[in-house]
């Protein structure tokens, strides 16, 4: 026994360790290719990783890769189920849309997994352009004070530091006034604010639940799935959604874009946190008083009456509609498209439809930041923008801070505004929501603050990203071979 044990040195073990983590990477292969057969470069990056980089690869793709999304879609689609009535309710309580109206949402046929989760557009919509936590924090503040009946807030991310504390504070005192108050935020990305440091508002009648708790010990590393949304709905009269979250660091050199609607479409927006709400808690709060408070504003309307729809999505479907209603706005567009996203990472799909639209003499200009916040990712994002300045479209990098807005600005009327970046995790990974909204004075608000943005930014040439360091293109080239994985 003992000649046995000396026979197996070290080495000798190591060898037999990496051939069996290998000999599990390359079985895991047929998995990749079955559960990813829909998305050939997710599968590839997958294979690549698997084969490279096998003990990284494994463990990857059997903690998080395979088995959990499925079993997430599956309880996503049971919470789903149980929804049909409320969302019966819901849409009967709206006016029908017109055929103008459906100009901003042009989709009549959908499968029914992601049917409900694209709103028919509404007119008479009050919608109001913020720009960065100056203008946004002041106007939710305001919205959480004259709350009377309940206050609804969903964050990724809500830090626990003196602008959290402020905001719990707030909503403290409106609990202990009688105001229903419900918290929603992202397990991972509020880690810090979901314990203590919300239990005075627990104390103080209010709710606080996190959405999709990793689970070690249950091997539910569910860290993929995030929710990205940031939804606030004030006693069903006034609502926002827009990519900023609540946090010290979001006052400082941060430059972001949110709107504030009042309107029917407030309406979608409190449905969308409904069902994230039920899926987390299995609280179904919803019935016919959580609904209509917009009506009571008695606002006219006027020549800023915007049509608006909410758009929700998520990796419990298979089809996104954020992602292909993206596409559908940019194969619309007769004469601008300018998109501002934190992280440009699209698929084919969406590259092919910006170069078709410069090819019809679409101006097609694209702002990300200078700096990005995760190296890989912003390396990523690099490697798509050579190709859009290859076929003509123009690229600006902010400078000003970091560029965080996800905005959308299509002709001289449709844009959009939410939580989606133009990235393959807003597109698969993430649940996130936008709202498309067809108003001349919101799309020319959007255009001036990306005009306004320009002038703080760098416009790139073609030239500059052909010269820089042959490490610097081996770095993106590696980052855009795994951007599917991002």
């Amino acid at each position: 026994m003992d000649g046995f044990l000396a026979a197996i040195s070290l080495p000798t073990g190591w060898a037999i360790f990496g051939a069996a983590i290998y000999g599990i990477a390359i079985l895991s292969v047929p998995s990749v290719l079955l559960k990813r057969r829909g998305r050939p470069q997710a599968a590839l990056g997958w294979v690549m990783v698997l084969v490279f980089v096998p003990i990284v690869g494994v463990l990857l793709w059997w903690a998080i890769g395979r088995r959990h999304l499925h079993r997430r879609r599956k309880r996503r689609r049971l919470a789903t189920a149980q929804r049909a009535g409320r969302l019966t309710v819901l849409r009967d309580a709206l006016p029908s849309p017109s055929e103008a109206e459906w100009d901003v949402m042009p989709i009549r046929r959908l499968p029914p997994e992601v049917a409900e989760w694209v709103y028919a557009p509404t007119s008479s919509n009050h919608v109001e352009l913020l720009v960065d936590a100056d203008q946004f924090y002041p106007a939710i503040e305001e919205a959480i004070r004259d709350a009377q009946k309940h206050i609804h807030v969903l964050f990724y991310i809500w830090r626990s530091d003196a602008t959290g504390e402020h905001f719990r504070n707030l909503l403290v005192e409106r609990a202990k006034a009688g105001v229903q108050v419900r918290v929603l935020l992202d397990a991972v990305g509020s880690s810090s604010a979901i314990g203590r440091f919300m239990d005075p508002l627990r104390e103080a009648g209010g709710q606080v639940a996190a959405f999709m708790r990793p689970k070690l010990l249950q091997l539910k590393l569910d860290l993929n799935f995030r929710n990205h949304r940031k939804i606030v709905v004030a006693d069903s009269k006034v609502a926002f959604v827009g990519g900023l979250n609540i946090g010290d660091e979001y006052r400082g050199a941060w430059s972001d874009a949110a709107i504030r609607i009042r309107g029917p479409a407030v309406d979608q927006l409190q449905d969308v946190f409904a069902d994230d709400w039920h899926f987390t808690t299995g609280e179904d709060f919803i019935h016919t008083g959580y609904f209509g408070g917009w009506r009571s504003e008695n606002e006219a309307v006027d020549s800023a009456s915007a049509i608006c729809a909410v758009v929700a999505s998520g990796p419990h479907t298979e089809i996104n509609v954020i992602h292909d209603l993206l596409f559908m706005a940019i194969c619309r567009a007769q004469k601008r498209i300018w998109i501002t996203t934190p992280y440009f990472i699209p698929d084919q799909s969406i590259l092919a439809a910006l170069r078709s639209a410069v090819f019809r003499g679409v101006d097609v200009r694209l702002m990300v930041p200078e700096r990005g916040d995760q190296r890989l990712v912003h390396m990523a994002s690099r490697s798509y923008q050579p190709e859009l300045l290859r076929f003509g479209a123009r690229v600006f990098r902010y400078r000003g801070g970091f560029l965080h807005a996800k905005t959308l600005v299509i002709d001289g009327d449709l844009s959009a505004v939410g939580s989606a970046n133009v990235d393959i995790r807003s597109f698969r990974l993430n649940f996130e929501v936008n709202c498309y909204a067809k108003s001349p004075a919101l799309a020319a608000a959007l255009a001036d603050l990306f005009e306004r943005h320009s002038a703080d930014s760098r416009e790139v040439s073609l030239a500059e990203t052909e010269q820089v360091s042959v490490f610097m293109r081996l770095g993106e080239a590696a980052a855009h071979l795994l951007s599917p994985l991002l």
